[in-house]
């Protein structure tokens, strides 16, 4: 596994992209391109931190299946510069990450059309924001580019924060957190609008893995329940997975060094291999469909139901 960490902005050292990539062969016949996951953690926009479980554990799961996987540090309140915090600047990081792989890709091999992203709370909103706003001028605009460039396959939103009325309903009176996301205790409520990806999903919107816990004490599973109902409403593919114990931060479902240490997080670990089931029909459509033939011919088989 090659691991390189990379900055990816000038006179900056708080954005950065680290790659967890397999070896490419040195004969040209045996260079297969691979599918890419991103990985953007959480933190509240206070942290992006590389040593909780929602990075390198991440990354390591996915590049152990065959993907080139990375992770993006992202603008956040303890290591970017004064004013550079406030959202949309999350969301060029995430462009300037997208088209720093792209031009690497020949070198990388990595399938450009195959590119998916997972992000978890923080990391989930901004996952979210990229699959309902990647369309817009917001990232084409700024970095000059085809819009298309940075529409991911998948996206992967993780107990995200998805809609940010809520979060102003169930925010306590000291809580700073919107005055460096959004340069106010008080935003405007349009304002939390614009920027909630549960109110923004559309018809160019890519397909959806959604995960949560029902008893997350942190970000309401409520807006997991409603982006699914989003999407469903767009047409937009979908998946859900709600468990019913886990809370937040529950990130692969168990400590990978201490796998019997923590029971209560076992309870959520099965979004992962949802996930990736769910992933991999998207890279590999004909997948999906191959089952669903499959499903029509064993029903065909089954007796009538008894009238």
């Amino acid at each position: 596994m090659i691991s390189e960490t990379y900055s990816l902005w000038e006179n900056r050292e708080d954005v950065k992209l680290t790659t967890f990539l397999h070896a490419v062969p040195p004969v040209p016949e045996m260079q297969k391109k691979r599918p890419a996951v991103l990985v953007i953690p959480g933190g509240a926009y206070i942290d992006c931190l590389r040593n909780g479980g929602e990075a390198d554990t991440i990354a390591y799961s996915f590049a152990i299946d065959g993907f080139q996987t990375f992770i993006l540090q992202y603008s956040v309140k303890t290591t970017a510069p004064e004013g550079k915090t406030l959202f949309p600047a999350q969301l060029l990081d995430y462009g300037k990450a997208i088209l720093f792989i792209r031009a690497h890709a020949e070198e990388w091999c990595v399938d450009v059309d195959k590119i998916s992203i997972i992000g978890f709370s923080a990391g989930g909103h901004l996952c979210g924001m990229v699959g309902t706003t990647w369309h817009t001028d917001l990232l084409s605009g700024y970095f000059h580019e085809d819009a298309k460039v940075f529409k991911p396959l998948c996206v992967m939103s993780i107990y995200g924060v998805l809609d940010y009325e809520n979060w102003w309903e169930t925010r306590t009176p000291e809580e700073d957190y919107f005055s460096y996301v959004f340069g106010s205790r008080n935003p405007d409520r349009e304002l939390l609008k614009q920027y909630s990806p549960v109110y923004l999903v559309n018809e160019n919107t890519p397909p959806f893995f959604l995960a949560a816990a029902r008893d997350d004490t942190l970000v309401p599973a409520i807006e997991t329940l409603d982006m699914a109902m989003a999407l469903h409403k767009a047409g937009i593919p979908y998946e859900l997975y709600m468990c019913e114990n886990g809370d937040h931060a529950f990130s692969l479902g168990r400590d990978v060094f201490e796998p019997w240490a923590l029971e209560k997080e076992h309870a959520c670990a099965a979004w992962v291999p949802l996930a990736k089931k769910f992933l991999m029909h998207q890279i590999n459509p004909a997948t999906a469909e191959g089952e669903k033939e499959v499903w029509k011919k064993l029903t065909a088989l089954m007796p009538p139901a008894e009238t």
